[in-house]
């Protein structure tokens, strides 16, 4: 993704649409339901058993065009557009990580820890290893509220938490990148912090600023 196109959408931050009906930067309450919670006193598998794991899979075909339109319409509507082109390239950058990482395609552990990673990146103003975001996505993959999500949801709605989930966690992780780069005014950044915060607040149930991320996962401090 082209940076000026990063630098324009976190313009759009100060200015988000009705937050009553969005959660942080766009993640809709009905995905959080779906969310399966992670426990993070779940050890993390060692990477050869990971390996061995059967990734999970949305059931529906994808529909990243009509993900990204959802997520663009939390935004002013002047500002919607952008956004859904945003988050179009987002999905494109996710999918090159998830095959450097060596993941199955569209494994859901993969699009729920780009969520958390890239919304932990921000609020902590840190970067994330590979092998640390590695270590959370075989963290997620390895709890039983996964393993079975295609059982307790409709097959639409594990689909789209998947892509959203992975189209927001990329942006937030671009983002951060962008900022390294090229920093942006205070106020830009604080917004896109706060809005982090609260996406991983949603899905974690604790305090994010507990939150720690390191070679063996996820912890709350």
């Amino acid at each position: 993704m082209k940076c000026k196109l990063i630098f324009g959408a976190l313009a759009v931050v100060l200015a988000p649409a009705a937050h009553s009906q969005c959660c942080g930067f766009g993640m809709s309450y009905d995905n959080v339901v779906v969310w399966p919670q992670p426990d993070l006193r779940v050890p993390v598998p060692a990477a050869s058993s990971a390996k061995k794991a059967p990734p999970i899979l949305p059931k529906s075909r994808p529909a990243v065009q009509a993900n990204a339109h959802k997520l663009a319409q939390h935004f002013p509507a002047d500002k919607r557009a952008e956004m859904e082109k945003v988050y179009l390239q987002s999905m494109d950058i996710y999918l090159q990580v998830e095959k450097k990482m060596g993941w199955a395609p569209r494994d859901m552990a993969g699009g729920l820890a780009a969520f958390l990673v890239g919304n932990y990146m921000v609020l902590k103003n840190t970067e994330v290893p590979d092998e640390d975001f590695n270590a959370v996505a075989r963290q997620i993959r390895a709890q039983n509220k996964l393993q079975n999500i295609n059982d307790r949801n409709e097959a639409d709605k594990v689909r789209d938490v998947f892509e959203q989930s992975a189209m927001i966690g990329a942006f937030m992780a671009l983002a951060y990148k962008s900022h390294q780069q090229q920093p942006q005014p205070p106020a830009v950044y604080e917004n896109m912090r706060n809005a982090a915060r609260e996406n991983l607040q949603l899905v974690l149930k604790g305090d994010p600023s507990n939150l720690f991320i390191d070679k063996n996962g996820m912890r709350f401090q």
